[in-house]
């Protein structure tokens, strides 16, 4: 806003706003009728986006008294008319996101730190608009997940601000919890096995981007991957009994069998061969030694340091 009409339009609306408090309390106004009041604010938010238009669409302050006083307008209203709904608080919180809509599209560079506010106000309206229809577990995730959608579009608009990007999948993540406690039964449950995915997924996406460099981070994503795949065969109750104990052993030794094979045969790192045969011997043991569970592992562990010492001490080729 310019200094000079800001203060003229200020002035004004705190004189009238004052002269209007001082008649309602003095007895002056007690026949006016409720509606008059949503004639007065949409007056003035009428006012302030005239003042913003003629600004030549810069200056978004205008629209904080335009949003404002618009949306208590249209609150008003639906007051008159008979309405009693928490949805009617939901137009004041969209006025209370144009500014920082405006604010975001005039300089997307300089004025990023928009989106945040725009996000909670956007929440906020959605809330208001939608706490009757939905359940709380479902406002939670919405919260969660508009304020993740928030730091995601700082990070799309600067990608040097990787910390917006990270903190934008944490919250995106985690917004998954409450929408699944919403389900009951065993669906809360899984959310552990999403959790242990969408931790192995940065790591795919970094080993993806640079494999040649970053193949260590293949084995954090396949161990993580592997486990995320066995809380869920263990939540569907498929190895919960002793006697599938073997199983889930074998998916594991398998799943990381699997990822020390990548490493061995993509990138050439000798050492990840003997990691993968002890794994892959341990993962087929598990499926026929169900039965033997309790001396299995310590049999194993005897195993694979023979195989070590074996290779260790046989006589070198020349």
């Amino acid at each position: 806003m310019k200094a000079n009409r800001s203060s003229l339009f200020w002035g004004v609306l705190l004189v009238a706003g004052g002269g209007l408090a001082l008649a309602r309390q003095m007895g002056y106004l007690d026949q006016l009728p409720d509606s008059a009041w949503m004639w007065i604010f949409g007056f003035v938010s009428l006012a302030s986006f005239l003042s913003y238009a003629l600004s030549g669409w810069k200056d978004w302050g205008w629209l904080f008294p335009a949003g404002v006083f618009g949306g208590l307008a249209m609150t008003v209203g639906f007051a008159v008319a008979g309405y009693d709904n928490p949805a009617m608080a939901s137009p004041l919180f969209f006025g209370l996101l144009l500014p920082f809509a405006a604010a975001y599209s005039t300089d997307r560079t300089k004025n990023w730190w928009a989106l945040i506010p725009g996000g909670v106000m956007l929440f906020l309206a959605m809330t208001t608009l939608l706490v009757d229809n939905v359940g709380g577990e479902w406002v939670g995730s919405m919260f969660l997940f508009l304020i993740a959608l928030s730091f995601f579009v700082v990070y799309i608009n600067n990608r040097a601000r990787q910390w917006a990007l990270l903190v934008a999948y944490i919250l995106f993540v985690l917004s998954i919890a409450p929408a699944m406690a919403s389900f009951g039964g065993d669906v809360p449950a899984y959310f552990g096995s999403i959790f242990l995915l969408a931790v192995a997924i940065p790591f795919f996406v970094v080993y993806f981007r640079s494999s040649a460099e970053n193949w260590w981070a293949i084995i954090p994503a396949g161990a993580m991957t592997t486990l995320s795949v066995i809380a869920t065969l263990a939540i569907a109750g498929w190895i919960r009994d002793t006697e599938s104990g073997g199983i889930s052993n074998a998916i594991l030794m398998g799943g990381l069998a699997a990822t020390f094979a990548v490493v061995w045969l993509r990138h050439a790192k000798d050492w990840a061969k003997v990691v993968t045969i002890i794994l892959a011997l341990v993962a087929v043991g598990s499926v026929f030694f169900v039965s033997l569970t309790d001396i299995f592992w310590p049999i194993a562990i005897i195993l694979a340091g023979g195989y070590l010492l074996f290779t260790a001490l046989r006589p070198k080729r020349e």
